[in-house]
């Protein structure tokens, strides 16, 4: 079995890239033959090979690259997503690969740069199976996500994105399965009339571990902390006041207020990265330990009582989430989007209601004054994360693949 993955970017770290990427190495240990499909910087097609991976890169014609919409004016990111609503010039280069590489399958993960002209060129090129997944809501919003001006407008279904939608979903009744990584991200679009006719399943996201690395784990996760000991809490993300970073800190300062042994570390980039650290990063019990990776995300992730993950829009997944529970960490989280899929009130975590700073704070006061409430459900978060374990996530993509 042949299966092409189709992704926007295929040389970045963190989000749908990660997804990707753990996918198909997890794959290609189970001896599928994968071939990437991307885009790229530098005009014209490329193919270069990854180990057992097969890349094929091109550059789709529009006004930039997708990797560079950060440095653009307004006005060319509205042209540019005017073209990117079904990119006709992505056409010809993706079918030209998959007649090439005949797969069994082709999986899109992110149309962003590629358009829903990918499905396209797979159905011309006569693939069996298209399967999407929805890692966001970039199919009825041009943002991508729900919040903000377009994205109120894409969950109103405000005129001026109606033709956007309405294209789209047209163009998606040549998918043959819709996933997302929740049930609730599912629904924003299939209730919307995205994806007719198609099979239509969640499908979680994996933090990457195999069930035998977790089980490696198990000792380590689950032992108590002193009662005496500082409470510390980890932000791991981009700083971005969708992420509810702001309401975080200033619900930790109002906490922190008569609670001695809280502490908060927030480890991240984004565009608030200035402005927090010139606000809080005086604060005797707020550090900023910048962007971590690999070995040092495990240590923050090891030394800390509980994940905060205060999201202010309608997260798809949170994949900060099935992480922490490999450490056996509770989450603190917003009852918001697909996160209460992932997080149980009072099992895995406790949820507040989004922008709350007052029940926030009362809730970081309460867990530091009651340590045991958080302790208590480290086992249950530990036995959680077996949910997520790249093997089941793998059984599960096979049985999507292999079906008749």
């Amino acid at each position: 079995m042949k299966i092409a993955l189709v992704t926007f970017r295929f040389d970045a770290q963190g989000g749908a890239v990660a997804v990707v990427r753990m996918l198909a190495d997890a794959l290609i240990r189970r001896g599928i033959e994968v071939v990437i499909v991307t885009s790229r910087r530098e005009i014209g097609h490329s193919v270069r090979r990854e180990g057992p991976l097969t890349v094929h890169s091109f550059r789709p014609a529009n006004l930039y690259w997708v990797g560079d919409k950060d440095r653009q004016a307004t006005w060319r990111k509205v042209a540019w997503q005017m073209v990117d609503t079904w990119n006709p010039f992505v056409l010809t280069p993706v079918r030209r690969i998959l007649e090439a590489e005949a797969p069994d399958v082709v999986h899109v993960h992110k149309l962003r740069g590629l358009s829903p002209a990918v499905w396209a060129a797979a159905a011309v090129a006569g693939v069996p199976r298209i399967i999407q997944t929805c890692h966001d809501y970039e199919l009825m919003s041009p943002e991508g996500t729900l919040a903000g001006r377009a994205g109120g407008w894409a969950r109103q279904g405000v005129a001026l994105l109606r033709p956007y939608q309405a294209l789209r979903r047209r163009c998606s009744a040549a998918v043959d399965v819709a996933t997302a990584p929740t049930e609730f991200a599912l629904r924003q679009l299939t209730d919307r009339g995205f994806f007719p006719g198609a099979i239509h399943c969640a499908l979680p996201n994996s933090h990457g571990l195999t069930a035998a690395e977790l089980g490696a784990r198990r000792p380590d996760t689950l032992s108590a902390r002193p009662a005496e000991a500082e409470t510390r809490l980890l932000f791991l993300g981009r700083l971005d006041r969708v992420k509810g970073i702001e309401v975080l800190c200033r619900s930790f300062v109002e906490a922190a207020r008569d609670r001695p042994h809280l502490r908060l570390q927030i480890a991240g980039w984004g565009p608030l990265d200035s402005s927090l650290r010139a606000r809080f990063g005086d604060h005797p019990r707020i550090r900023f330990l910048g962007e971590v990776r690999g070995s040092a995300k495990e240590a923050a992730l090891r030394d800390c009582t509980a994940v905060m993950v205060p999201s202010l829009v309608e997260e798809t997944f949170g994949l900060v989430i099935t992480e922490a529970f490999t450490f056996g960490k509770p989450v603190i989280a917003s009852r918001i989007g697909g996160i209460p899929e992932l997080v149980t009130h009072g099992r895995t975590g406790l949820l507040v209601k989004p922008g709350d700073e007052a029940e926030l704070s009362q809730t970081l006061q309460r867990v530091d004054q009651e340590p045991e409430l958080l302790d208590d459900l480290r086992g249950s978060c530990f036995a959680e994360a077996f949910n997520y374990t790249i093997d089941s996530v793998v059984d599960r993509h096979l049985d999507l693949y292999r079906a008749p």
